[in-house]
């Protein structure tokens, strides 16, 4: 869960020296370039599949976060950078304070970094790849700066959530604790892997989604948690603060004003949960939208509320609610009997009543074991039945295809049966016509494949 907070956005000013060096590494081949002696391979990054399918891009956050993360270089950024609007694009740029940087600091041999969107979410791998023996003494030095740094300046301060064998959960609070970033940071052999998760639709990360996906990317570096041990420096007391409830479901209250939204808080601990209710309402183009939170302090600390429990949040709108549909933190939910239904996310509230309307078709893709961006091709439909080719190749290259790299097609034809939920795969092939379905579907429509050539 995010913190909800409002705060004011200010121009940040990059001075010349900050310039100047990230000019220099983007514009330098060095070491950890392309084509260098110790470049960073691929497979030990994270991948779209560790991110929940989003799209990865190359380049480490703007200013204000370091990455790898620096306590005591003592600086209070004016801007949140989890407060982007979801869904932006990094540009590309060089890790602020890269862990090469400092006297006390070991230099890596190569350095990469790679960001995406995940929902609320933005998502920053860092890898750097150290001389043998190297990397302990870096993780050394961030443990040693987190120590004696854990309040670099007025209005910021570093905690450590948790620690192993391996490295550091922490959490960076700034403006005045108005907002967050969480940090993994970890070494893996001669790797050293840090992962920062920053807010999209407010100015906090989740230490949460900061662990999980820390794990991840020290296994992909060939590496491992290992085992918990205390922290080093104390957490601090937990303070209380607003973040978006998990809604549940939703139903009528006891006037055409009023609904009661279902929502599951945290649980099983202190100070888990207090106050769910509305934050935020507004009406608009014939739709209801509200933001439904819930208060907690201890959800600022791992473990520290490992559990759910129901609640109710009481929403009244000025007018009679009628059937129109409600929007609750982001997600709509359609009038359905005397209740509400979650409408899907790919067939929105009102599904298409074609059957081989693009929209079921998608939905059916995105349900299948085959790479996201798949081309496609619907050979047949008659509402009932689906025939259609893929080829799972498309994007072996990257979007545009990138110079040296050849993916011969893969293509294969489906054929799916609409069920009450959509389109179901019978059988995947690389035969023409209709010989192998109709081996497990008689029922096949014989005219909807009897003609159609091999999928290669």
């Amino acid at each position: 869960m995010a913190v909800l907070h409002t705060v004011p956005m200010r121009r940040v000013k990059l001075s010349l020296a900050v310039l100047l060096a990230a000019g220099t590494l983007l514009g330098c081949a060095g070491p950890g370039a392309p084509g260098g002696p110790a470049e960073i391979p691929d497979e030990v990054l994270l991948r779209s599949d560790d991110l929940g399918g989003a799209e990865v891009s190359a380049g480490g956050p703007q200013a204000p976060h370091s990455l790898p993360p620096r306590p005591c270089a003592g600086t209070v950024p004016a801007v949140p950078s989890g407060s982007a609007p979801s869904g932006s694009v990094s540009s590309g740029s060089v890790p602020n304070g890269s862990v090469s940087s400092g006297p006390d600091r070991p230099e890596p041999l190569a350095e990469r970094t790679i960001n995406a969107t995940m929902g609320r979410y933005r998502v920053y791998e860092y890898v750097g790849r150290y001389p043998a023996g190297l990397v302990d003494r870096a993780m050394a030095t961030l443990r040693d700066e987190v120590s004696r740094c854990g309040r670099p300046a007025e209005g910021e301060d570093w905690k450590v959530l948790a620690e192993d064998t391996a490295g550091l959960l922490l959490l960076r609070s700034y403006s005045g604790g108005d907002a967050t970033a969480a940090y993994y940071v970890g070494a893996a052999g001669d790797y050293l892997v840090a992962v920062l998760v920053t807010g999209t639709r407010t100015p906090n990360g989740d230490p949460t989604t900061a662990s999980g996906l820390g794990s991840t990317a020290l296994a992909r570096a060939g590496g491992t948690r290992g085992t918990p041990a205390p922290p080093t420096t104390a957490a601090g007391p937990a303070q209380w603060g607003t973040y978006e409830a998990e809604v549940t479901g939703l139903r009528r209250g006891p006037n055409p004003r009023t609904l009661l939204v279902d929502v599951a808080v945290p649980a099983g601990g202190p100070d888990c949960a207090r106050n769910p209710r509305v934050g935020w309402y507004t009406e608009e183009n014939g739709l209801i939208y509200a933001n439904i939170v819930v208060d907690s302090a201890g959800s600022g600390q791992v473990g520290g509320c490992p559990t759910r429990a129901p609640g109710v949040a009481r929403l009244t709108s000025p007018n009679p609610v009628g059937d129109r549909v409600v929007v609750l933190n982001q997600q709509p939910w359609a009038p359905d009997g005397t209740g509400y239904r979650r409408c899907s996310a790919d067939l929105g509230c009102t599904p298409p009543a074609d059957h081989c309307d693009s929209t079921w078709v998608l939905a059916a893709i995105k349900g299948m074991d085959v790479p996201r961006n798949s081309s496609r091709k619907v050979e047949k439909c008659d509402g009932n039945w689906l025939v259609m080719t893929l080829d799972l190749n498309t994007n072996q290259c990257g979007v545009g295809g990138r110079p040296g790299c050849s993916a011969p097609p893969a293509r294969y034809r489906y054929f799916l049966r609409f069920e009450s939920a959509g389109w179901r795969t019978v059988l995947r092939t690389t035969a023409p016509g209709c010989a192998d379905v109709l081996t497990v579907r008689p029922d096949f429509p014989a005219a909807l494949c009897r003609t159609l050539p091999a999928p290669g």
